[in-house]
């Protein structure tokens, strides 16, 4: 029968002896560093021994007993250092002083006599130390002068600030003042009845646009209130109201008219516009433009009241009340038609 080796115990074994020699090698090592450190406490011991002999110790027990904390040799040491600069500022300071005597004894400021007596000397630094105290008072003084001219000129700068603001408005105020004020207030009525003059300028305008194209109106320069008329077919000249004609005065009059209804139509209803003549002085176009703009003022729910001789109107008006004149009497009468019995 065939011997079956188990390989396990021989692996564990070859384990345990490379184990066994590792801890040998480390032994060995071990010991020789024991070795060392005994030889060098060994010399640290003989090194202490002389100099405890040569200390004013006289056993290591009384070396040990005059050991300090790490605090206290901390917070000696630091006023170790500032006794050192102290004493380094000092011989500084005695150096200097003592140079600053060698010059003055060698070479006296000029005015002094050494031969002075100390009395009189004395006497002279009193003099000089009350002339400083004065010296200094009168700096104060003048250092307070000086912060309160700062104050007044920051004051100064803060007044000049607002002064200037003030002109300001008080520019505003008085071109607001040459524009519409006055003792009786007729400038500003001026003002505000040409500001609603402007609306009812631009209004009358985009009548006349309407009705004929040829003129526009606009405010008369240098006068508040009145009017002037542009002929936009002579190259813009402008013409007094008072050289419009007939018709021309008919179309400016009833394009006025318009544009103040439509003016105050957001704040009065005006339901009612009579017309007494005018038309005849028309031209059969303009007259047609004139009858568009009344008709379609019309049928915003208006009533339209005309008093004309046209016969061209005729067609145009569907509701008439005729009146004919009597002739010599001085009067008319209504058209049968309308006569009441």
């Amino acid at each position: 029968m065939p011997l079956i080796w188990d390989d396990v115990p021989l692996d564990n074994w070859r384990q345990t002896h490379d184990e066994c020699v590792s801890l040998q090698s480390q032994l060995q090592t071990l010991q020789q560093q024991a070795t060392q450190e005994q030889q060098r406490a060994a010399e640290a011991a003989t090194h202490f021994d002389a100099a405890l002999k040569k200390s004013p110790f006289a056993s290591q027990p009384a070396f040990l007993a005059a050991l300090l904390d790490e605090e206290t040799v901390a917070r000696l040491e630091k006023q170790q250092q500032a006794l050192e600069s102290q004493l380094q500022q000092a011989k500084t300071l005695s150096a200097q002083v003592a140079q600053a005597l060698a010059d003055h004894q060698q070479q006296p400021p000029a005015g002094l006599d050494p031969t002075c007596p100390a009395e009189q000397l004395s006497q002279r630094l009193a003099q000089r130390a009350q002339q400083l105290r004065e010296n200094t008072t009168r700096q104060g003084e003048i250092r307070q002068q000086i912060k309160q001219d700062a104050n007044s000129r920051l004051h100064h700068q803060t007044l000049m600030t607002e002064i200037e603001k003030a002109s300001q408005q008080v520019e505003d105020w008085g071109y607001l003042n040459a524009l519409i004020g006055s003792k009786e207030g007729d400038k500003f009525r001026k003002f505000a009845q040409g500001l609603t003059l402007d609306n009812l300028v631009w209004l009358a305008n985009h009548q006349l646009t309407r009705l004929h194209g040829r003129y526009l109106l606009q405010r008369k320069a240098g006068e508040a209130l009145e009017l002037e008329v542009v002929d936009t077919w002579q190259a813009d000249a402008v013409r007094d109201t008072r050289t419009l004609s007939g018709g021309e005065s008919f179309l400016v009059s009833l394009a006025l008219a318009l544009a103040l209804s439509d003016l105050v139509s957001h704040k009065t209803r005006i339901d009612s516009l009579f017309l007494d003549e005018g038309f005849g002085t028309l031209d059969s176009e303009t007259l047609d433009a004139a009858l568009d703009a009344l008709d379609a003022l019309n049928a915003t729910g208006k009533t339209i009241g005309v008093i004309s001789h046209v016969e061209a109107m005729k067609e145009r008006i569907p509701v008439q009340i005729k009146v004919k004149k009597i002739n010599g009497l001085g009067y008319s009468k209504l058209d049968k038609q309308f006569a009441v019995e």
